[in-house]
């Protein structure tokens, strides 16, 4: 389960990999009946945002109960960065899968931590400015 999304095709790919369990519920119980309503682009973001939302709610809801104050949404607003660079992928039709296994990962994780420092960022930047 750690290993296969490391060697995935694509960005896309890496996160139908990466928890198999939350992604099927996310599939069924989000993307699919967004997708009944709005294209696929808007499902695919909407369903990033929700699985930030339920990740950050772990961590905001008790900062905020102790103090009354603005907390960063950081994980939300990380995996909506993650879904345009999926969108972006796919428009542009990047895939690893003529790209040696070995290096896969290399990418996989060099995206993700460029998304999270773009996040980390935008976090710093929100900070100054409240």
């Amino acid at each position: 389960m750690f290993f296969k999304p490391f060697i995935s095709s694509s960005l896309k790919s890496f996160w139908k990999f990466w928890n198999p369990t939350w992604g099927y519920f996310l599939l069924f119980y989000c993307y699919k009946p967004i997708k009944t309503i709005f294209p696929a682009w808007v499902a695919l973001i909407a369903t990033f945002i929700v699985s930030g939302l339920a990740h950050d709610i772990i961590y905001i809801i008790p900062m905020m109960i102790k103090e009354i104050k603005f907390v960063f949404p950081f994980i939300t607003v990380w995996f909506f960065i993650i879904s345009i660079g999926i969108l972006l992928s796919e428009y542009l039709q990047i895939n690893f899968r003529k790209t040696n296994l070995k290096f896969r990962p290399i990418f996989h994780l060099s995206y993700l931590i460029i998304t999270f420092i773009l996040t980390r960022f935008i976090d710093l930047l929100i900070a100054k400015l409240i």
